[in-house]
């Protein structure tokens, strides 16, 4: 694993972690559509709902990527390249 492999790596942990919190964005969005529904406001409502469904399919890319870049072997090559770094 080069250098390149290693920081695309870091970016796509970093991509991990802003869909994350994307999909906690439409659970949030979520619960205030349940109390705007449950306060009466269904036009509100829906908008909250039509916001919470498309943040909550981030969670989708995030999972495929957390495992893509989770590979036992990239861990290990990884885990090499710091090791050989902090012995310079």
């Amino acid at each position: 694993m080069n250098l390149f492999k290693l920081y695309s790596r870091d970016i796509l942990g970093l991509g991990v972690v802003g869909f994350f919190i994307l999909s906690i964005l439409g659970v949030i969005f979520g619960t205030i559509a349940f109390f705007n529904y449950a306060s009466g406001n269904t036009a509100l409502a829906a908008s909250n709902v039509h916001l919470a469904l498309s943040h909550i399919i981030f969670v989708i890319p995030a999972l495929i990527i957390g495992h893509y870049i989770n590979r036992p072997s990239w861990v290990a090559e990884v885990d090499k390249i710091k090791f050989a770094r902090e012995k310079q």
